[in-house]
């Protein structure tokens, strides 16, 4: 017999306006930390060859594969022909990027970092429509209350707090349960926090394609596989299921994203 434990539907809002004080504090912080940061660059890249080393070959590494074997262009260039101006582009673009770095981070007038300074202010409502729309979504904040990731990862080790962050669009029935095995509350937190935020972010980003979402439902359902202590709970589906465990992403009628978590033991 299924003992169900918990089961919630927690739903992302369209948007989560940010703080007054957010953008001022993001940027205040950068600015800040622009003279170690630049420092910090200088001391890690110093020259070309660490640049190639360190920046350069793993970078054409990554883009290598992009260019599948056999490829010919429109202008007739052959993979290996792409792949290797990629290379020598990016190998040569060192003084270029270091010049552009240090002129952004001179002090100027005075002012330590002036430009880079600038550049941050005038990007703070930019970061604030970014943040909004995309992370703030999942994660909420302590201020005005939580998302759906933090809610989903308290619910799934146990927190008690969790039930307090329910909010009037989410459904629950039961309480927080914890999932994980003996010491590890901590980490199996964090893990699916982190991925529910990462998940939810690419579904958004693909426009709630089917497709995408039972991608993030499949890692969902592999991930906590894996951290769960097999004593506490039935194995994770990624089909929803009245005595199943699982942790879907999903639409409802409206259009509306929202997570559906249910967690139960067979005894």
């Amino acid at each position: 017999m299924f003992n169900k434990k918990f089961e919630v539907k927690l739903y992302v809002p369209a948007t989560w306006e940010v703080a007054g004080d957010m953008p001022d504090r993001w940027a205040e912080g950068l600015k800040r930390a622009a003279e170690v940061m630049n420092d910090r660059r200088q001391a890690k890249l110093p020259d070309d060859g660490t640049f190639i080393l360190r920046m350069a070959t793993p970078a054409n590494e990554g883009y290598s594969p992009y260019v599948p074997s056999g490829f010919m262009s429109r202008s007739e260039r052959s993979a290996e022909g792409i792949r290797g101006t990629h290379a020598a582009n990016i190998n040569q673009s060192f003084n270029r990027w270091n010049d552009n770095l240090n002129r952004a981070f001179a002090t100027v007038d005075g002012v330590v970092a002036k430009e880079f300074k600038a550049k941050v202010d005038a990007a703070k409502d930019r970061w604030a429509i970014r943040i909004a729309d995309k992370a703030l979504r999942f994660t909420g904040d302590r201020i005005r209350g939580r998302s759906v990731a933090p809610i989903a990862s308290f619910y799934l080790v146990g927190d008690k707090r969790a039930s307090g962050w329910i909010r009037e669009a989410d459904t629950a029935d039961g309480a927080p349960y914890n999932i994980a095995r003996d010491w590890e509350r901590t980490a199996v937190k964090a893990a699916i926090q982190q991925k529910i935020i990462q998940g939810g972010v690419m579904i958004t980003n693909q426009g709630y394609k089917t497709a995408a979402m039972d991608a993030e439902n499949a890692v969902n359902t592999t991930l906590l596989n894996g951290l769960r202590d097999t004593a506490k709970c039935d194995a994770f589906v990624t089909t929803p299921a009245s005595d199943k465990c699982f942790c879907v992403w999903a639409l409802d009628g409206s259009g509306l994203l929202y997570l559906h978590i249910q967690v139960g033991l067979t005894v």
